[in-house]
């Protein structure tokens, strides 16, 4: 699902809302323990290439966490992007997700020219609570968040994202002195692309399944265990099956089972 065009699309972005919550309802698909959990596994993402080149690389994983996510709490994705961005970087396809481990009826695009609704988007669809990830790529940070309000604005993201229980990944451009990383969470990222496994030797090298190196650029000591100098190597396959470093740095913020005090609710 595809939707074009600029700020009148939030209405249709709260009219789709509203049709996923109403199905969850009918449903009954939302226990009082699976909302417990998920408001204390929310968080805010925020991932960068390490470097230009790697921007594909981290395009690719961003569309594994959010797939991870969505598996997690058979949720859907919302992928919210710049209309530039896509131009510049390429539209998601539906054989790239199926890879991933989703599919169309999993998967929304939200396509907007204004880098300004991106963000208004991404509030929209956070306080929705009605999506396993969300994922925001603007085409870069400058413009839309210069000023005073930059500041205001992340930490709405944040704190929104705490209290709705959503899981919120920002896809940004690379982090350097002019253009730092945002979020005062953790959950940072940088993201270097990494040769796939060669198949054996007298075989036409064809391409692998993704691979990636990814370091920790949360504040010092925020992830204890997880070296942040470091790039640590994460594959496709581990990182859907939660069997990688990201899944070890994830698990000290998001239990992987309810706690008593959970399971009592």
């Amino acid at each position: 699902m595809s939707l074009a065009g600029g700020a009148e699309q939030i209405s249709l972005l709260r009219t789709a809302i509203a049709r996923i919550e109403a199905g969850a309802q009918a449903g009954q698909a939302t226990s009082g323990i699976a909302v417990s959990l998920v408001q204390r596994r929310s968080a805010f993402f925020e991932l960068a290439p390490a470097a230009p080149v790697d921007r594909g690389a981290a395009t690719g994983f961003a569309m594994a966490l959010a797939a991870r996510f969505a598996r997690a709490q058979n949720g859907p994705v919302l992928w919210i992007a710049e209309d530039f961005a896509l131009s510049e970087w390429g539209v998601p396809y539906g054989p790239g997700l199926a890879a991933y481990g989703l599919g169309w009826r999993d998967f929304t695009l939200m396509r907007l020219a204004r880098r300004a609704d991106v963000w208004l988007a991404m509030e929209e669809a956070i306080r929705a609570r009605a999506f396993a990830a969300i994922v925001a790529e603007p085409m870069s940070l400058a413009s839309s968040l210069a000023g005073a309000d930059c500041p205001n604005l992340v930490r709405r993201l944040t704190m929104g994202a705490r209290a709705a229980g959503a899981r919120a990944i920002l896809l940004r451009p690379p982090a350097n002195e002019r253009a730092p990383f945002l979020a005062p969470t953790p959950m940072r990222f940088e993201i270097a692309a990494r040769p796939a496994p060669r198949p054996s030797a007298g075989r036409r090298p064809l391409p692998g399944r993704a691979a990636w190196g990814v370091r920790c650029a949360g504040p010092p000591g925020s992830l204890p265990g997880i070296d942040p100098d470091v790039f640590h190597p994460v594959d496709l396959a581990a990182c859907l099956a939660g069997e990688d470093v990201l899944s070890a740095a994830l698990s000290l913020r998001f239990p992987a089972q309810p706690s008593a005090s959970a399971r009592a609710a």
